[in-house]
């Protein structure tokens, strides 16, 4: 790998130092090569580099995108496990509630007068 990156390497010094010596021929001979292939190879170029631009711009555009869309995942996933998390709650009540021997539980009234006295008194039934 790193001999073939020295070769490509090798062949794109050659080819610039290349363009420099037809440029130096060209304006010492006043003459131009091939020039309806140059305009058009001109052409392209700022077209790419206009589209390399406008894909900056896009590009620039991408990381805001992506941390609102984590954002709502995250929110979404949150919002999933609290739904899981309420539903098992509710699961776990009916099975303490299935497996308790008080199931269906409702409270009696207590046979101590002493109790009743005293919650019928904190309930505002008797006054003094």
């Amino acid at each position: 790998m790193m001999t073939f990156s020295i070769v490509i390497f090798g062949i794109s010094l050659v080819a610039i130092g290349g363009l420099f010596v037809l440029k130096h021929w060209e304006v010492g001979t006043g003459r131009t090569l091939a020039p309806a292939v140059r305009h058009n190879a001109d052409h392209q170029a700022l077209e790419l580099k206009n589209r390399l631009l406008h894909l900056r711009y896009d590009l620039a555009r991408v990381p805001p995108f992506l941390v609102l869309y984590a954002r709502y995942l995250v929110h979404e996933g949150a919002l999933g496990v609290a739904a899981f998390a309420q539903m098992s709650e509710r699961q776990a009540h009916r099975l303490a509630d299935l497996v308790s021997h008080k199931h269906g539980f409702v409270p009696r009234e207590t046979r101590s007068e002493f109790l009743r006295q005293v919650s019928e008194h904190k309930n505002g039934g008797i006054e003094r």
